[in-house]
């Protein structure tokens, strides 16, 4: 995946050239910063210190420096691999024969993808401000495959003519906050039944009209 990333963006990180030993710890080290980051920001959300992910990648804070240049080009690096992860997987649902089971799938996966990295979440929530111009590129590739993925369902008559694109990409985000109310415990997979409820409303014809403005894509200014 690191590969895959450093040919997607430009590299702030200075060129692996050498001898073979030095390129392959070079290597290892930016591997080890990658998935120390990943855990990180799984959770405690992107405000985690540089020093943080040098100790858990088991390295010196330099090495980090050297690899991706700043803090900021290491977090980049790694929400821009799980952006493409998502990108992989809406690629397989758009291939599922039934066009309800690919829009099921895919909001269940992006709401396991939401429930598992806080960082993610707090990426995915972010509209202050333009993106950068890879992570556009990206979050514009997963709106078109979600579009692809309700414009199918609905075709198939499963998906109910008042629910959007951009209601699955808002119902998706239901998984955040799941676990307790009241005293009751919803358990570790709660928010999978959440999820199913929330798809079993969305399909065809519904019942209850929706009331109010669906949610808009944000232009960032």
């Amino acid at each position: 995946m690191d590969e895959q990333q450093n040919q997607s963006r430009p590299s702030t990180a200075p060129p692996l050239d050498g001898v073979a030993g030095v390129r392959a710890d070079a290597r290892h080290n930016r591997r080890q910063l990658i998935a120390a980051t990943r855990e990180a920001i799984a959770s405690r959300g992107l405000d985690v210190s540089a020093l943080d992910i040098a100790k858990a990648a088991g390295v010196g804070v330099g090495t980090l420096y050297r690899r991706f240049g700043t803090k900021e080009a290491l977090l980049d690096a790694v929400v821009l691999g799980l952006y493409d992860e998502l990108c992989d997987t809406a690629q397989v649902c758009m291939e599922r024969p039934d066009p309800w089971d690919g829009l099921a799938e895919f909001m269940m996966e992006l709401a396991g993808a939401h429930r598992d990295s806080r960082g993610l979440a707090e990426v995915t929530a972010e509209c202050e401000g333009p993106p950068s111009p890879e992570l556009a590129q990206r979050t514009a590739a997963l709106q078109d495959a979600v579009i692809l993925l309700t414009e199918r369902a609905r075709a198939a008559g499963y998906l109910r003519e008042d629910v959007t694109w951009q209601d699955v990409l808002i119902c998706s985000r239901a998984s955040l906050d799941t676990d307790h109310c009241l005293g009751v415990d919803a358990g570790p997979d709660g928010w999978r039944r959440v999820v199913t409820i929330l798809l079993d409303g969305m399909r065809a014809p519904g019942r209850t009209p929706l009331e109010g403005p669906g949610p808009q894509v944000h232009s960032a200014g």
